[in-house]
């Protein structure tokens, strides 16, 4: 039964949606979200669910906003990384990362909203490696930002954000014009945040293997690819001994 209007403001205009929608649906017909923020955690992808939220002396509150710690990011965006490497190529079959990126509007609901599109969400990782989960991982923050805040403008965080939600937002506004030293130091700032930051040789290798691969697929130039090949280089010199019997 239909019984209430969604109340979800449009960031341009600061009218309601205005669409009917049933007393249970956590979204209208045009995907805005308009249930209580309860039944938006069960919806949101890679959200803990709202009675995991009671129970888990591991998540910060601010008000009536549920707050995650730290390293539950970091986890989220190594399990996308996971399911983005099992499955099929997103760019083989027309979804292509940086078409997504580049319009915030679709980004945020592709990448962030309980609609969002797996392919579009791999598709973003599998261009930009480790980089490209946690950005997925930003804009969900984003959404949920939106959502449990009263439709806040897209990009603004409540104020009771901080650490790794705060560094994830960073990385999505400014992802575009970050070099490789402050894409590894954005990075080494989310392990600390996480509780596992390391300042051994083989932490910094793989952090600068992380950002050389995704500047290099952002950038696409010769320069980029050689800064990866060398980071790739130094983190098989680091590791081989390791792994080779």
């Amino acid at each position: 039964m239909l019984t209430r209007r969604c109340g979800f403001l449009f960031t341009t205009t600061g009218r309601p949606c205005g669409n009917r929608v049933g007393e249970d649906a956590p979204w209208c017909r045009a995907g805005h979200p308009c249930a209580p923020v309860s039944a938006l955690d069960d919806a949101v992808p890679g959200a803990p669910s709202a009675r995991e939220s009671r129970n888990d002396p591991r998540i910060r509150r601010s008000g009536t906003a549920p707050f995650r710690r730290d390293a539950d990011i970091v986890q989220r965006a190594t399990a996308l990384v996971r399911r983005a490497l099992s499955s099929d190529d997103a760019e083989l079959h027309g979804t292509r990362a940086d078409h997504i990126l580049g319009d915030e509007g679709a980004a945020l609901m592709l990448l962030g909203s309980p609609a969002a599109s797996e392919p579009a969400r791999a598709g973003v990782v599998q261009r930009f490696g480790l980089v490209g989960a946690l950005l997925v991982v930003g804009f969900e923050e984003r959404w949920r930002g939106c959502t449990t805040h009263g439709g806040a403008p897209r990009g603004v965080l409540h104020r009771g954000h901080k650490g790794a939600v705060a560094l994830v937002d960073t990385l999505v506004r400014d992802f575009p014009k970050l070099d490789q030293r402050q894409l590894e130091r954005l990075l080494r700032q989310l392990e600390r945040c996480a509780g596992t930051g390391h300042e051994d040789e083989v932490a910094r290798a793989h952090r600068m293997l992380h950002a050389t691969y995704a500047l290099a697929a952002r950038d696409g130039t010769d320069r980029a690819h050689r800064a990866y090949l060398r980071a790739l280089d130094r983190v098989l010199r680091l590791v081989g001994p390791l792994v080779i019997p």
